[in-house]
């Protein structure tokens, strides 16, 4: 069974987006990375497009790739729900800036998913 790399090619090319939900809420946080790096093991090279040009929901192909590394977050952006208070969501803000996910969850808030962009080309290699 072989070791399968999968990266990105060229920096800030990697979206991890949660989805935080509550009393039928939900808030999107979004965080890009310069770099990522999953694996998985395979008898076969995975058959994956590496010019990736719509992007790769790496954690939802047919591999079972598991997370080595998002490196170096350089940008988030948060999406509240509509009828949210600029109050509320400033408020949210804060709690993130304190205490992040603990702050959040303390609130009431889950975690419910996670989706893994890598953008533009990749590279694979086997290990």
């Amino acid at each position: 069974m072989a070791t399968w790399v999968l990266t990105t090619a060229e920096k800030k090319n990697v979206v991890e987006t949660e989805f935080w939900t509550k009393d039928g809420q939900t808030i999107k946080r979004s965080t890009g990375f310069r770099w990522g790096t999953v694996s998985c093991e395979s008898d076969e090279r995975p058959d994956i497009d590496l010019d990736n040009p719509d992007g790769l929901e790496v954690f939802n192909t047919d591999y079972d790739f598991e997370l080595d590394s998002l490196d170096d977050g350089c940008w988030a952006e948060v999406e509240y729900p509509d009828d949210m208070t600029e109050e509320e969501q400033e408020r949210m803000d804060e709690l993130w800036d304190e205490d992040s996910y603990s702050a959040w969850e303390e609130e009431g808030w889950i975690n419910s998913d996670t989706e893994t962009y890598f953008n533009g080309p990749l590279n694979l290699e086997q290990q």
